[in-house]
Parts: C-alpha cells; structure tokens; sequence
C-alpha cells in the first residue's frame, strides 16, 4: 500500500518542478523581452496652442527612457508636420543633446486654413507602433477680407424623423452682417457629398433651416460648406455635432480582466457619447429576477465602478434611462473557474493591498504575480493559491512614480489577469518666478529670477522651456496637456483622455479613485504577451545612437564581401574624408559623423590596387513611419468666435516681424522666379521636342530631397494629378478611324473619340504620356533605337502626328522599368508638359546618363534626412527714449527652449514688453531627467504709460 503513495510523492515533486521552471522561463522570457526592447517616451512642449498663416511654430522636444530619466541610445528624432487632409507636408530631423532638442515650422502662405498635425517619433519607437509616437492637433488660421465669421447654433431633432435645425448669422470681421447674399451650402460626411440647397442670408445676415437627414444611423464627421454664390472664393467650413441622442456605448471592464461566479469583485464601466466624450448616466444592475444588484453612479467624465457577486445561472443586465426612453445592457458573461485579481491603493497612503482569489479547480501552487513599469520588471512574487486566496501588503515606496502594471501568470504560464494602478507622485519639481517689477509698461524690459526645487525644497538643476503670451490674443485653457501628464499617464495609455493634466491638480481622494477609474477603464499600451513569451524577438528599427552609416558588402551571389576597405566622402558645404574596413559578415561603419544641416556621401568600394570593386553597397536607410490615418478635428476659430481668438486672427499683419515681412516678399519673387524658368525650359522644349507643348507642373529637387527613397512610379502617382496605367486613349491630336490609310499598321482617318488599344500604356487622364525625356533623351532609343520627336517627324508619315508610344509595345516596357528603378535621390526635377491630345515628361537625373539607367558597381550615394539646425526666436530690444515706429503686437511675446537651472537651482530670463497694455502668461515645464516633472503658469500685468507702477 506504501508503493503508491511513494510514486504518487515523486509524480508530484516533479510537477512542481516543472511549475517553478515554467515560473523562471517566464521571468527570464520578460527580462531578456525588456533588455531588447527598453521603452522610449517623447514629449514636445509648444510656444502657443494655436498659430495662423505666417506664423513660426516653436517646440521643445524631451525624449526620455522607460524611467522617465535621459534617452541613452537615440540622438536625433523625427518630426512631422500633416495638413487637414492628413496629407505629409514637411519635416524636420531634430538632433538631441541628453535626449532634449527644440526646432520650429514656419507656417508659410503656401499651407492652406485647417487642422494640422504634428508627430513626433524616434526611429527605436517604430518597433512599438504607432500608439508610443507623440501627436497633436491645432489650428492654423488666416483672417482676410474675404473671412466669414460664423454664429452658429445648431440641434438634431428626433422627434419622429431626424431633422437638423439649424441657425447661422453671418458677418465679416467688422462684424457687419453679410445681409441678402446668395449662398450654397452643402452638407458632406467626411468627404462624401450628401446634399445641396441654395439660400439667401437675410438682412441680418442671418441662414435659418431644417434638414431632414433620413432614417439611417448617424455617424461620422460632418459639416456645412457654405459659399458665396457670387464670389466663390469666399467659403466658410461649419463643423456639425449630429450626435445620436439615444447612442451610448457603456462599457464594462472587471477588474482584473473577468468575473468568476462565486467571488465577489469590482466592476468599472464608461458611458461615452457619440463625440467620443464621457457622458454622465445613473444605471442600476438586475438579475434575472429583475432584482437591483447594484446602483452605477458616475464619478467623472462618465466613468465609475460597483462591486458583484456574480453566481452561476444568472444573467446581469445593465438597465439606464436617456432621453426618457429605458435603455438596457448586458454585462459580460462571468467564467465558471479561474482567477480574479483586485488592488486597493487608495486606502493607505504607505501601503497597496492585493487581493487575489480563485475558483476551486485552480486553487494551486505557482502562480506568480510581476509588476512593471515601462517596460521594466520591478516586482516577482510566488503564489501559493491552495486555500483559494492569497492578499499582499506593499509599501509604496517601493515602487517608482507612475503607472505600474501587475500581471499574474498561472503555473503553467498563460498571463491570467492584468491590473494597472496610479503610485501616488513623491518626486516633483516647484518652479517659482521672482519679478524685477510687480507692474511694466509698454516696451519695458522684463527680468525673471526663476527657482527650481525638489519636493523637499532642495535646488534643482533642470531643463526647461519656456514662453510668453500676451492673454488679449492667446487663450490657455485649464485643461492643457502638460509634461507632467503626458509621461506620468498620457504615454501609456491608449485612446483618448479627457483633459489629463485635471488627474495632477490636486492629490485629494476624488481625484485619486477618478484616476483609478480610468486606469481600469482605459487600454494599456504595453505587452503583447503572445510575442513576448511564444515568439523570438527581433529588432525592425534601430536605435541611432550617434551619426553613423551602417551597411553591408555582397558578392554576386549575395555572400558576404570581408576585409574591403571602403571610403566615405561627404558632398555637402562641410568636406570631409573618412575611411572604414567591412569585417567577416561584410559589415561596415562609419562612427563619429558630424551633423550637418545638408550632406550627401559617396562610399566607394576600394580593392588592394586602389580600384573601384565590384561588390554590391546596401546601407541602412531610414524608414519613414506611415502617414496617419486619424487625427482629433478642431472646430474652426471663425465659428462662434472667442473674442481672444479673434483678436490675434484680425492682427496677423500688423505683428509680422521684418524677417517675417522680408520672408514673404521673398516666397513672392520665388514664384515668379518659376515661372521665367518654366517659359524658358517651354521654349527649349517646343524647340527640340514638341511644338505643341504647354508648360504644366514641375516637381522640384526641393520636394524630391524630402522623399529620396521613393521611386519614380511612386513619385509621378503622388505628384502628378490622375497619372495612370490604362489602354483607352487617343492616339494624335486627330484621332482614330478605321478603314482609311494606314501608317506603319495602324489605320489612320478624320477625327474620332479615343479607342481602346491592345497593349497599356501611360495616361494623364485620358491622355497618352508620348515623351519621356531623359536628360533630353527619349526613351524610344531604348525601345526602337530610332527618336520619335514630334518636330522631326515628316507629316507625309505621320500626317496626325501618332507617337510611337501608341503603336510600340516595347515603349511602355522600357519606360515602366525606367520608372521603378530611379528613385528620388537620382533625380534633379521633373517638368510636365501638355500638348494638343499627348503629354511629355522632362526628367533630369543627378548622373546626366539619359534614359540608359546603370547601377555603378563599387559606388553608393547616400543622401540622409538633413538635421534641422533651429532658427532664432525674434526678440526685440528697445534701447531707452528710442523712438520705434513699427508697432509691436506679438503674440508670442517670448519663447526660450533651452532654459537650464544652475546648481542653485537659478536660471535669469528678460525680454521686452509689446506695444499694448495687457496681461501676459508665462508658462515653463522641463524635467531634471531623472524621472522629475515640474510645470507652471504665471501672469505679469502691462499698464498704459500714464498708470503708475
């Protein structure tokens, strides 16, 4: 009888063995995930929230680890600019110093009105994906003669059928009615077109209607164009709210990922609106008795939570009145077994409480509960759930600031449950301004004493940025996103938070159980645990640590080339000579490179008689993340206008400064400029090429630098409207009829529509592209041998001037393969131009080589993204009793990125005061790079020269 309780003693011996090296390959599993992939988190700080035409955006970027201290291992980020189509304008490559950088955008008069955006990444983040990237919205403005100012109020009726009431009077910005004008409006949902009407403003300028919408769900984003009939340039864009007044979508998330029948457990839930918003519900819980289990009241922004015994049969349903009409909701469905994990912060200001409960059948050694923060693991706890439950008491001071998420893992290794909680914040940062003046006047100059301290008021040496506001033209509202936020929650949360930096106000107790209502509610950005623990990581992006080019050599059959002494020489304004050696793998590296605003590199392959070689160059290119696909709409200045807002809108001309008049006379002579250049390469052209050309479009080498690693096909379906593949088009000026004479086989007669052709080719449009000049040589040499220029053709044999691109196969091959092979970084400009029935492309290449495109063995170009090198905040200086006639409305009186305390914790700022009395807020926020945040608003008051300080 012994024997089995022997065998029955090592069988379990051995299974909890194997549950502690499950529990150990895990750890081990997370720790080497982390040590691959430590987290990187980006902020930018801006000088104002929203900016017009010919204004200078100004930012400062802080790019820190996982731990809120300085990035080790990336010097240089990406920042991107999208318009309101979320279209890629421009970019600028920021070098970092200790993680920290600034730069600007100058919005010029070529952006049109709308909401831009700004990302912001590091190359290491694109392993993470797109939700660690920082991104904002704002809105760039232009006021002008022709600006309409919108009073609108509007209100969806359902009622019966849904029918929109809608009321706008109309002014411009005098504030003078636009009274019996004639306009169109139409309504669009995003950008499909759902109706039109025509419409006269009354005498007070005043549009009042109704607009029945129909039966069908509403959603997405909707608005009004509203044109002057008479003048069509004249339009205003009215944003819409058709929201669903009986559409909540309530949400609810137990804690800890489940419920299990028969423990009791906390349930949180978000009640969000159409618009996205949280909105405020009172719902009750039933069962199938239809008796009240428990009462939902919200706490904040839609949000709270409520405790369940869930048991096994029953069915909870959420039950809410809107709108007087009785709403009703299931819970999710509670498992039969597993586990349920719930965490109490908010009790003891020392302590967190864990709380860990199974079901019968999982009540078992080797469970482990892990805490991380950003990717690092700082707690692991073994559990022993034999008796159904286990509780832990950990001291808070343990633990950094911030989110710190805890997963608890079964014994077999499979992630059971997942919790995040908010540590209280220990570490901050106190800014104080000291003034030389409680009171200025006009032009005075401005001295501050800025104090930086810790919590326990010791001096700080931190980073900061810092900008000056004039409040009569820049509203700030209460509900900013700041540093503090966006690291210590903002960074790790997915979705969108409602007025974040409100969590960091005060620390009282309502604030702290509405935080951790959102913790419970909201994503996490973090593990994707399947990668993490099921698959072998592998780094896409790498960090760039440095200015560095890497690469490799290969032979013909793709082996590697080693020991090949390789020579970098740059070909921008800086010249510079360097070498390097590939090594067994045939990698090479050139460490140490200066950053340069612009550069381009030759790396020449040499072999030991100091012959140019034949191995293949490849070298790591930066890979631009993809564009974005949604960015957060804000809602036009012009429409119910603040009169701050439109304040600064009305005055953008008279606060441009003498560099940003200079500026813009500039762009001016720039176009015209163009212009003579493209008549003259027209008159070229016709000359050589085509009598009948028309100069179109030019892409310039300035947009090409911008995209070096595009393709030709790429750039020409990017930059040139309605560029095609098709075989539907005419072939000469006078089209096609069968029957008649025929000219190298094909028929020729009096005029006739396009035909569709046996074979594709080109199109703009329906139009055929005849040309493709190389460096002024056509592409049919390469097809045919022979050119096929329109001016040289006799008309006896082609009496309707038919290109041979219509009639030769092989035209369209050569061009296609020419097309995918130069890319951006070959080409200097492409010129369009527009004939009578063809179109002609003129494409200069950097080589000079035509149409016959080699790759030049042993010789590699290599144009970086050039580093932005930031321009100078204009600031002006008034000497005493000088007589300055131009007037002074800025409305960012000062902006300085690179405010850095002493080691007394000082730092001495001074600018000049504008021209008007007014009041200013000054705003600072920086870090000490070592996981401290500080951030705050002050006003200094200007008072007309009569007034006495």
């Amino acid at each position: 009888m012994k024997k089995p309780l022997i065998v029955l003693s090592i069988f379990l011996a051995l299974a909890l063995n194997i549950m502690a090296q499950k529990a150990n390959n895990i750890a081990n599993k997370i720790d080497a995930y982390n040590k691959l992939f430590p987290a990187e988190k980006l902020y930018l700080s801006f000088d104002k929230p929203y900016y017009s035409i010919g204004d200078t955006l100004w930012f400062k970027s802080f790019l820190l680890n996982g731990d809120h201290t300085a990035s080790i291992r990336t010097d240089k980020i990406y920042v991107e600019l999208f318009n309101d189509s979320l279209k890629f304008i421009e970019n600028r490559v920021i070098a970092l110093n200790n993680g920290l950088g600034y730069g600007d955008f100058a919005l010029t008069n070529k952006l049109a009105e709308g909401t831009y955006v700004i990302r912001a990444y590091s190359n290491w983040q694109q392993n993470f994906g797109s939700d660690y990237f920082f991104q904002k919205s704002f809105y760039i403005g232009n006021a002008g003669d022709k600006t309409w100012l919108l009073d609108a109020h509007q209100k969806l009726n359902t009622a019966g059928k849904k029918i929109l009431d809608l009321k706008v009077r109309i002014t411009n910005l005098k504030n003078e009615a636009a009274g019996l004008k004639d306009v169109e409006i139409v309504l669009m949902n995003d950008k499909k077109r759902l109706m039109k009407a025509d419409l006269q403003t009354s005498l007070q300028g005043v549009i009042e209607t109704q607009i029945p919408l129909g039966d069908n769900k509403i959603n997405g984003n909707y608005s009004f164009i509203i044109t002057d009939k008479k003048d069509r340039s004249r339009q205003s864009v009215l944003p819409i709210s058709l929201q669903e007044v009986d559409q909540i979508d309530l949400q609810f998330m137990p804690e800890g990922g489940h419920m299990v029948n028969g423990i009791f457990g906390k349930v949180a839930f978000k009640a969000i609106g159409a618009d996205g918003l949280g909105k405020d519900i009172f719902c009750k819980i039933i069962n199938n008795k239809n008796e009240t289990q428990a009462e939902l009241q919200v706490i904040n922004k839609g949000m709270g939570s409520f405790y369940l015994l869930p048991t096994k049969g029953e069915i909870y349903t959420a039950v809410y009145s809107l709108n007087g009409k009785e709403q009703k909701q299931l819970l999710p469905t509670a498992k039969e077994e597993g586990t349920t994990l719930r965490i109490d912060q908010l009790s003891k200001n020392d302590s967190l409480y864990v709380y860990i409960k199974s079901s019968d059948s999982k009540r078992l050694d080797g469970y482990q509960l892990l805490a991380q923060v950003s990717g690092e693991t700082i707690m692991k706890v073994d559990l022993n759930l034999k008796n159904g439950f286990s509780t832990l008491k950990l001291a808070k001071q343990d633990f950094p600031d911030g989110i710190i998420h805890f997963t608890l893992f079964s014994p077999e290794g499979t992630p059971v449950n997942e919790r995040q909680v908010f540590i209280n914040r220990k570490l901050k940062i106190n800014l104080k301004f000291a003034t030389n003046s409680g009171i200025y006047k006009p032009r005075d100059s401005v001295n501050l004493e800025l104090t930086v301290t810790k919590e326990d008021g010791s001096p700080l040496s931190g980073s900061f940025a810092i900008t000056v506001t004039d409040d009569a033209q820049v509203k700030h509202t209460n509900d900013e996103e700041n540093i503090t936020s966006y690291f210590l929650l903002q960074s790790d949360l997915k979705g969108n938070i409602e007025n974040p930096s409100w969590y960091f106000k005060d620390e009282n107790p309502s604030t702290l159980l509405a935080l951790d209502h959102l913790l419970l509610t909201q994503g996490w950005v973090g593990y994707n645990w399947d990668e993490v623990l099921k698959k072998t990581p592998q780094v896409q992006f790498k960090a760039e640590k440095g200015n560095e080019i890497n690469g490799r050599l290969t032979n013909l059959l793709k082996n590697p080339v080693p020991n090949i002494k390789l020579t970098l020489m740059s070909l921008g304004k800086t010249i510079f000579l360097t070498d390097t050696v590939s090594n067994a793998d045939g990698s090479f590296k050139f460490k140490e490179l200066p950053f340069l605003d612009s550069a381009a590199y030759t790396i020449k392959i040499k072999n030991a008689k100091g012959k140019t070689a034949l191995a293949t160059i490849t070298v790591d290119e930066f890979t631009p993340a993809k564009d974005i696909n949604f960015a957060q709409k804000i809602s036009p200045w012009y429409v119910n206008a603040d009169t701050t807002i439109l304040s600064y809108y009305k005055n953008v001309d008279q606060r441009k400064t003498p560099t940003q008049r200079q500026q813009l006379a500039l762009e001016g002579n720039a176009l015209k400029e163009v212009e003579i250049k493209g008549q003259a390469k027209l008159k070229e052209f016709r000359l050589k090429t085509a009598w009948d050309a028309k100069f179109m479009k030019e892409i310039t080498e300035e947009e090409l630098k911008k995209v070096p690693r595009k393709t030709l096909m790429d750039l020409m379906n990017e930059k040139i409207p309605a560029f095609t593949i098709g075989n539907f088009y005419a072939d000469g000026a006078f089209g096609i009829q069968k029957d008649t004479f025929d000219v190298e086989g094909v028929s020729y007669g009096a005029p006739s529509r396009p035909r569709r052709h046996n074979f594709y080719n080109f199109l703009i449009g329906g139009y055929l592209v005849s040309h493709v000049m190389i460096d002024g040589i056509n592409t049919h040499f390469i097809a045919s041998g022979t050119d096929d220029q329109i001016n040289n053709v006799p008309y006896q044999s082609h009496p309707f001037q038919v290109s041979r691109t219509a009639v030769l196969p092989d035209v369209f091959l050569v061009n296609k393969q020419i097309f995918n092979i130069l890319s951006a970084e070959d080409i200097i400009n492409i010129k369009v131009f527009r004939g009578i029935s063809h179109y002609y492309l003129d494409i200069k290449t950097r080589s000079g080589k035509g149409p016959w495109v080699v790759t030049t063995p042993g010789i590699y170009v290599y144009r970086p993204l050039p580093i932005y090198m930031a321009k100078e905040f204009y600031s002006p200086k008034y000497a005493v009793n000088k007589d300055v006639k131009t007037p002074d409305l800025r409305a960012t009186i000062f902006w300085d990125a690179n405010v850095v305390t002493d080691e007394n914790g000082k730092a001495n700022i001074s600018f000049y005061a504008a021209d008007k009395p007014s009041t200013y807020t000054l705003k600072i926020e920086g870090t000490d790079l070592f996981g401290r945040f500080g951030y705050q608003k002050s006003t200094i008051k200007i008072v007309n020269k009569t007034e006495s300080k």
